[in-house]
C-alpha cells in the first residue's frame, strides 16, 4: 500500500482532533465528505474572492478555517479579504476578534502550467503585517507547518511547492526528523559547516542541499539552514547560525527586485553576522514563468550558480568567469 503523504496525514489528524475544523475548497475527496460530512467539507466554485471573505466570516464567528485555493496565482482575486479583513480585525479591535484561517496554495515546481498558474509570492505576502507565510521545502515541513497553521490563532498562508507532492515524493531529501508540527519564525539548521552558510526557502532548500554536497566535493563544508517560514522570521537566531561561518550564501527562486533574501541579507549585515563582501544572494529570473520545461529551468537558481556564489564569497576561483 501507497504511504499516505504527511501532509494529508497532518490534515486528517486536524479534522479528527478539532470538531469546529471546517475546510474550504472547490473539490473534497468523496471519502473525507462522507468521514466528515458536507458542513465541515464544504465544496465551492471557483471564486476566491468569496471564499475568503466566507472563511473570514466563519472564523470571526467561531470556526477554524482551512482554505485551499489551489493555486498561489488564484490569491491575488482575494487580496481584499485576506489582506484587508482577516489580517487586520486582531489588530482593529485590540485582540477581541482572532481569525484562525488557514490557506494552502501551491507555487511552481515541475508543472510547467505557465505565467498564470505559478507563482512564489512569499516576499509580497510577507510584507502584510498580521500574515504568517509559511515555505516548506519538504513533505515532512509541509506537514508540520500545516499542522501549526491549523493550530494557530492568526491567519496563516502555507506556499506549497508541486514537487513535494509529485509521484516520487518520497524519494526527495528530508531535512526534517518528523512530520510533527513545526514553530513559525524559527530557521532549521539542516547541516553543519564550517565554511559558509547556504540558506534556502521553498524549493530551494533542495538546491542548497545540492550545492553543499558539490562544495564537499571542493573540500568547502557548508551548513544549510531552512527558513521555513517568510514571515515570522527569527533574524537574530538565523544570525547567531551564520555568525559560525561568517559567510553566506541566501537563494531564491522568486525575482531579486524587494526579495526575501535581499532584506534578509542586509539584516544579516547590519547584525554583524557576515561582512558586506562575503554574502551573496541567488535569485529567480524576472520573468513569467513559462511553459516549456526548458525555458523554465534556466529561470530558477540551480546548484552551479549556488556554488559559485559560495566560491566567489570565499574569495576562491569560481566554477565560470566571474561570481554571482
Amino acid at each position: 500500500m501507497a504511504r499516505r503523504h504527511p501532509a494529508s496525514a497532518a490534515l486528517r489528524a486536524a479534522l479528527e482532533e478539532q470538531p469546529d475544523l471546517a475546510v474550504l475548497c472547490t473539490h473534497h475527496p468523496a471519502a473525507h465528505r462522507e468521514l466528515f460530512g458536507a458542513d465541515r467539507m464544504i465544496q465551492l466554485p471557483i471564486a476566491e474572492n468569496a471564499m475568503l471573505g466566507m472563511a473570514t466570516g466563519m472564523a470571526l464567528t467561531g470556526r477554524r478555517v482551512l482554505v485551499n485555493v489551489a493555486r498561489a496565482a488564484f490569491l491575488f482575486s482575494a487580496f481584499d479579504p485576506l489582506v484587508n479583513q482577516a489580517t487586520k480585525w486582531r489588530y482593529l479591535t485590540d485582540g477581541q476578534f482572532r481569525v484562525p484561517l488557514a490557506i494552502r496554495a501551491l507555487t511552481r515546481g515541475g508543472e510547467h502550467l505557465g505565467a498564470q498558474h505559478e507563482h512564489v509570492p512569499h516576499a509580497m505576502l510577507a510584507q502584510v503585517p498580521g500574515l504568517v507565510v509559511a515555505v516548506p521545502g519538504s513533505p515532512n515541513s509541509a506537514a508540520g507547518l500545516l499542522a501549526a497553521a491549523l493550530r494557530h490563532p492568526d491567519p496563516v498562508v502555507v506556499l506549497e511547492s508541486p514537487a513535494l507532492f509529485a509521484p516520487g515524493w518520497e524519494s526527495l531529501p528530508e531535512p526534517e526528523p518528523s512530520p510533527a508540527a513545526l514553530p513559525f519564525g524559527v530557521p532549521n539548521r539542516v547541516t553543519d559547516g564550517r565554511d559558509v552558510t547556504l540558506i534556502g526557502i521553498g524549493n530551494t532548500v533542495r538546491t542548497v542541499l545540492g550545492a553543499a554536497t558539490a562544495l564537499a566535493g571542493r573540500g568547502r563544508a557548508a551548513q544549510v539552514v531552512d527558513l521555513r517560514t517568510a514571515a515570522p522570521l527569527d533574524v537574530a537566531l538565523l544570525a547567531e547560525l551564520v555568525s559560525a561561518t561568517g559567510c553566506a550564501v541566501l537563494v531564491d527562486e522568486a525575482p531579486p527586485a524587494c526579495s526575501l533574501m535581499h532584506s534578509v541579507a542586509y539584516q544579516l549585515v547590519a547584525a554583524g553576522a557576515v561582512p558586506p563582501d562575503r554574502v551573496r544572494v541567488v535569485s529567480g529570473a524576472a520573468c513569467p514563468a513559462p511553459v516549456n520545461p526548458g525555458l523554465q529551468a534556466v529561470l530558477a537558481p540551480d546548484v552551479p550558480a549556488v556554488v559559485d556564489a559560495a566560491l566567489g564569497a570565499l574569495g576562491a576561483p569560481t566554477l565560470t568567469k566571474g561570481s554571482v
